[in-house]
């Protein structure tokens, strides 16, 4: 079941069919150990942990979060407050739901199960994050119309900024391999973790 939860993964990566990537993440990580997908999930929230504190350079309570996991393997009992504040930047949203999703898998009452989906929805945020910091990384002009405009509907479409711009991220050719390969690495440490177990 492993190596079929494995070769679907992959499968799905290279289709970028997100709904099976995360059925396959979420079966994959209920056969591993615990910490081991959660280790996964923290190591992808991580790498874009720097870009977050870049664009917002007092929201130091994501990495005092993060180390408290990574340090004792449990979610604080409150947040702080500012992690209820809105944080505009590209990736930020998906960045701090997975964040949350991580918290979630460690915290006590949590069933082993859920926790494992807890854990693969923190990897699927952290990877869309990164989608994200990259293509409007490179289309500021974007990032900026959305946040201006992007409820406003094209009469010619009838589709909002948003959703147009939605689109073009989508299907952007670099996104597309990006996507396909972050996907490809969780695979293959997925791979190398279940080897050294």
């Amino acid at each position: 079941m492993f190596d079929d939860d494995l070769n679907h993964l992959r499968a799905a990566a290279q289709r970028r069919d997100w709904g099976a990537l995360q059925e396959a993440l979420a079966r994959l990580f209920m056969q591993l150990d615990f910490y081991t997908a959660l280790e996964i999930a923290l190591t992808r929230l991580h790498a874009h942990l720097n870009i977050f504190e870049r664009d917002h350079p007092g929201a130091t309570w994501a990495r005092k979060l993060l180390v408290s996991v990574v340090s004792f393997g449990v979610a604080p009992r409150e947040l702080p407050p500012e992690a209820s504040q809105p944080y505009a930047s590209p990736g930020a949203a998906n960045f701090l739901a997975g964040l949350f999703d991580a918290l979630r898998s460690v915290e006590p009452r949590t069933p082993l199960d859920n926790r494992a989906r807890f854990a693969a929805s923190a990897v699927s945020h952290a990877l869309l994050a990164d989608l994200a910091a990259f293509w409007y990384g490179q289309q500021p002009d974007a990032w900026a119309l959305q946040q201006t405009h992007g409820d406003e509907v094209d009469p010619a479409t009838g589709l909002s900024v948003r959703q147009q711009l939605y689109a073009q991220f989508w299907l952007d050719e670099a996104v597309a391999e990006r996507d396909t390969a972050n996907w490809l690495a969780v695979a293959d440490a997925i791979e190398q973790k279940a080897k050294r177990a």
